[in-house]
């Protein structure tokens, strides 16, 4: 029932963002001038899905809308130890850094795309709390014990009768 909700909700947030008017990379451009530390980062991203949008039937307002909305329900998902959440944090942090490198001027882009790297590292503080690359060893004794044995069946020849053994072909080779 709650999940149905929360589909509904997404499912009208997302037609809502995709009704908005589309607006021309300029005009993206000019509300966020790039200034100041998240401005470096936010800019090129704003740029980069403005240009990408003139190719595809939505609005750059509703991708960027989308972009965002991805990176934080990674973060908070990834902060509540969800698998899938974490996979997506990642790749929300991968695509980001591509579209900086992409989009950011040449003089700048190694230091736009290494403050965005820093900043995705700081979140990710958070966002993959309590991941942990070590195995995880059970120390349980087990339930049911192998014994394993090793049954040999031979047959052991009868003994002969004392005196039987000194025949002609009982005897050593040096004593002939």
């Amino acid at each position: 029932m709650m999940l149905d909700a929360a589909g509904d909700i997404t499912s009208a947030t997302l037609k809502g963002l995709s009704g908005v008017p589309a607006t021309s990379a300029i005009a993206i451009a000019s509300a966020s001038d790039g200034s100041g530390l998240w401005g470096t980062v936010d800019h090129p991203v704003r740029v980069f899905l403005a240009d990408q949008a003139a190719h595809l039937a939505v609005a750059p307002a509703a991708l960027y809308a989308f972009w965002q909305l991805t990176g934080l329900l990674g973060l908070v998902g990834g902060f509540f130890g969800s698998a899938g959440a974490r996979i997506a944090w990642a790749l929300f942090g991968i695509g980001s850094l591509a579209m900086i490198w992409s989009t950011a001027s040449a003089g700048g882009r190694a230091a736009a795309t290494g403050l965005a790297a820093l900043m995705w590292a700081l979140a990710s503080m958070f966002a993959l709390r309590g991941l942990t690359l070590r195995p995880v060893v059970h120390n349980h004794p087990p339930q049911y014990q192998f014994n394993p044995a090793l049954h040999l069946h031979a047959t052991i020849p009868a003994p002969t009768p004392a005196g039987d053994d000194l025949g002609p072909d009982n005897v050593p080779p040096l004593q002939r």
